[in-house]
């Protein structure tokens, strides 16, 4: 059997103008929901006999409020950043015609193999988190309720339908952040169509002098160098 390898140059576009490219506007919205659901989440823990309810429902409801928030702009900033990858590097004609109608997950994993002949990878930290974020996404956008009776049983499947929910907020952000390294790192350079988290860059459009946030991005930092090797 005969192999032949094949080295092929590509360019990236590194400049470019678009209008209405919404992608670091629902970042940004994801990202400040995460931080209010890392403020909040320590304080909710299991009501107490004596504990008001009224302020644990609060917290509850401000919980679940931060965590939809976090998921659905997650998801909304990859379905926008890989639109706009697309357009500007294949072309708005091509874009339109062949890869809007891939589902977010084959978007992700073919527009970068078709810019440079190599996509990321396919069980990487990056796109698996990207299975769960669409997993998670769908599961509230097409969100179905459930019989209340018998109590006790529907009540534990409720709250098991919320927690796994909620398990998943960090997951959801984090995806954004490893997507855009990762993509940066293949390409060779920071194509902008998501914020760029590389170390000791400055990124004015996003929320990142927060404590709890930076900390986030730093350990996404750690799982990206990891998954070079």
């Amino acid at each position: 059997m005969m192999v032949f390898n094949h080295s092929v140059d590509f360019e990236v576009q590194q400049t470019w103008s678009r209008l209405n490219n919404l992608s670091w506007t629902y970042y940004n919205i994801a990202e400040a929901a995460y931080d209010d659901f890392l403020a909040v989440e320590p304080s909710v823990e299991p009501l107490a006999d004596e504990e008001d309810p009224a302020e644990y429902f609060d917290k509850q409801s401000r919980l679940l409020s931060a965590s939809f928030r976090t998921i659905v702009f997650s998801a909304m900033a990859c379905e926008a950043a890989i639109y706009d990858l697309a357009a500007i590097q294949l072309g708005d004609g091509y874009t339109s015609q062949y890869i809007d109608k891939l589902d977010l997950l084959a978007k992700w994993i073919l527009v970068p193999s078709l810019i440079c002949g190599k996509g990321l990878k396919e069980n990487g930290p990056a796109i698996n988190g990207l299975r769960t974020l669409v997993r998670t996404r769908n599961a509230l956008v097409h969100h179905k309720s459930m019989p209340a009776f018998p109590v006790e049983e529907s009540i534990r499947k409720a709250d098991n339908q919320l927690e796994k929910i909620l398990q998943e907020t960090g997951s959801g952000f984090k995806t954004v952040v490893l997507l855009s390294l990762e993509l940066n790192q293949l390409l060779g350079t920071s194509v902008g169509v998501l914020p760029f988290f590389e170390k000791n860059t400055i990124n004015a459009s996003c929320l990142t002098d927060r404590a709890r946030i930076s900390s986030v991005i730093a350990r996404c930092r750690e799982i990206n160098a990891n998954n070079k090797s």
